[in-house]
């Protein structure tokens, strides 16, 4: 049995980069889609309409957009930003609260389905084995923490209401309009710098927007995706394999260099005293991302909806790459 997708969708974070690649995939299969903006002249995807709001504290903007809609698909967030004054309730205003508005007032409106965006770090930061959906959470840091309260709201409302409520849980996520993290490990494959990552013997989950999609619509169309799942690309390689399949992709020889990992992390805590003063790349945080692992098992996700990912890395890889070629200023 499967269930049909909703006619209408309001998506929070329509003009991000998660938000337009499921905008013009809901718009490709003949659903209406409105997006969340704050501005009117915010850019949108074709075909996509308008709902103006000031933000997720606004109740009366976000219950005008929700009139006559069947589905949510919550994408917005307070995500890793630099410190800054309010620390965690900064999050939790966003985040929890802007959530919470937003589900009360789906609710209200008489939606059936509420798709949530959250994340991998809902659980945690670094994983010594894959993790499933039993695993304990345990996050470190406020986006985590609200991450995991939103996941609880989301849950106990929804069920409450008996609204079909998928919650997916994201790692880093690759593909055209990327940023971040992503497309910086991009461009430093494509300038040719080597990189003292060879050493690494990690595995490392990620996401390709496409197969993202893909999982949207499956836990949309399945009856038994009322649920929690890691959502990933099949396998989990190590840096090194990415940034070989990266300069694959991009035509790029591979520099890797050996290095000792523990070295690596002495030079994070050594990064971590100059980025309190500048603006420094290499801090513990960003070793941990580079040698650390993170590997998901979304096995859960393909038996209880029938999900098959559309792309390989390399597909997926191969598609940002000609994204990263195509834009003005490509990194060389």
């Amino acid at each position: 049995m499967t269930r049909p997708l909703p006619r209408t969708v309001l998506i929070t974070g329509a003009t991000g980069f998660l938000g337009s690649h499921v905008s013009a995939a809901l718009v490709a299969r003949g659903v209406a889609v409105r997006g969340l903006v704050r501005r009117p002249d915010a850019p949108l995807p074709a075909r996509v309409e308008p709902a103006h709001a000031r933000g997720l504290d606004d109740r009366e903007g976000i219950a005008a957009a929700l009139r006559g809609v069947e589905g949510v698909i919550h994408l917005a967030a307070r995500v890793h930003q630099p410190a800054a004054p309010g620390g965690e309730a900064a999050f939790r205003a966003v985040n929890v609260e802007g959530t919470r508005l937003v589900l009360e007032e789906a609710l209200a409106a008489g939606v059936r389905d509420f798709v949530f965006a959250s994340s991998v770090k809902a659980v945690g930061e670094r994983s010594e084995t894959p993790w499933d959906e039993s695993t304990p959470p345990a996050p470190v840091d406020p986006y985590g923490v609200t991450k995991l309260e939103c996941e609880a709201l989301v849950r106990s409302l929804g069920e409450g209401a008996r609204v079909h409520t998928p919650i997916l849980r994201l790692p880093l996520v690759y593909g055209p309009g990327m940023k971040g993290n992503a497309l910086r490990l991009f461009r430093l494959v494509d300038q040719g710098l080597p990189l003292p990552l060879g050493s690494a013997r990690n595995r490392r989950s990620l996401l390709f927007t496409g197969n993202l999609v893909a999982a949207v619509f499956a836990t949309l169309e399945s009856p038994s995706g009322s649920d929690t799942f890691f959502v990933t690309d099949a396998g989990a390689p190590s840096t090194p394999e990415l940034v070989t399949a990266i300069a694959r992709a991009l035509g790029r020889p591979t520099r890797l260099l050996p290095f000792p990992v523990p070295l690596l992390h002495a030079l994070g805590r050594v990064g971590d005293l100059f980025a309190r003063a500048i603006p420094f790349p290499l801090t513990t945080e960003a070793v941990d991302r580079l040698v650390g692992s993170l590997e998901l098992d979304g096995s859960r996700l393909v038996r209880r909806t029938g999900f098959t990912r559309p792309y390989t890395l390399a597909e997926g890889l191969r598609i940002t790459a000609e994204w990263y070629r195509r834009r003005s200023g490509d990194g060389r």
